[in-house]
């Protein structure tokens, strides 16, 4: 009797959305299991020693003059504890890993550090591995992307001068990137997991241009898989979110290609199995 298809996912500590997304799309036939990164001391988590690194002692105003200040996480400091994740994983034999985390790898500006990820976790775990963005690409690659509209829960410094260069470096011409208004001045990771659906759904037309094709949705701890098919029908244009692009690419991993309804288009049509 053949065994199960099994993937596995990293994720910040603090995201409570990526784990009910994964469970809402992924077939029944194939089991998803995740692990947490530490990044720092949030909500009621017991004191540790070295909290204090995770904190954001800065203002807003300083947080957008550094290579990466997004919510008082320490990006850097979440990925050491990658190999401690992934070898506490990799115990359920699984079939393909995925660093479920847009901003920890992005944040560089650049592909090399998210191909780094992504290695590093092939080396430990000795299975198939994939980040989120490296996802992201894949997909839009997938879907025809060429002209694209970046909307999501950063601020704008962050995503125009790390995510928009990451994006041209692939290939892609970014029209626009612009921040949610509410997260340009939040210290605090929960934040963008507090935002319903519907909040999503009403901001990012207001700032899609017209000449994208694609609107790229970033954010694994935002909503935005619960909004992605009523954005579709708004804006006629294909709307690839981080968890849609992250599950999609896990179950081409897997051998999965049947379409999904209900979550956007590049779920929607058959995949070839990934080479």
């Amino acid at each position: 009797m053949a065994r199960v298809k099994r993937i596995g996912a990293l994720l910040p500590a603090t995201n409570p959305v990526v784990e009910p997304d994964f469970y809402t799309v992924i077939p029944r036939d194939i089991t998803v299991h995740f692990e947490r990164m530490w990044n720092g001391r949030w909500g009621n988590q017991p004191e540790k020693p070295g909290d204090e690194t995770y904190k954001a002692n800065m203002s807003s105003e300083e947080a957008n003059t550094v290579e990466w200040a997004m919510f008082g996480i320490n990006q850097t400091m979440m990925n050491e504890d990658v190999e401690r994740s992934v070898r506490s994983l990799a115990n359920v034999d699984l079939d393909v890993l995925a660093y479920a985390c847009t901003g920890g790898t992005w944040h560089k500006g650049n592909l090399a550090y998210d191909r780094q990820i992504t290695e590093e976790m092939h080396r430990v775990s000795g299975v198939p591995a994939i980040t989120a963005v490296g996802s992201c690409l894949e997909a839009m690659r997938y879907m025809g992307a060429r002209r694209i509209s970046v909307a999501g829960p950063y601020r704008n410094y962050h995503l125009q001068n790390r995510l928009k260069p990451l994006l041209e470096e692939a290939g892609f011409e970014v029209v626009s990137a612009e921040g949610e208004q509410w997260m340009q001045d939040s210290m605090n990771p929960r934040d963008i997991d507090v935002q319903e659906p519907q909040v999503i759904a009403d901001f990012v037309p207001t700032v899609v241009k017209e000449e994208a094709d694609t609107v790229f949705l970033p954010g694994t701890a935002w909503r935005a898989l619960e909004a992605v098919d009523a954005l579709e029908q708004v804006l006629g244009k294909t709307v690839i979110t981080v968890n849609q692009a992250t599950i999609w690419m896990a179950l081409r991993e897997v051998g999965w290609t049947e379409p999904i309804e209900g979550y956007g288009s590049l779920l929607r049509v058959r995949a070839p199995v990934a080479s």
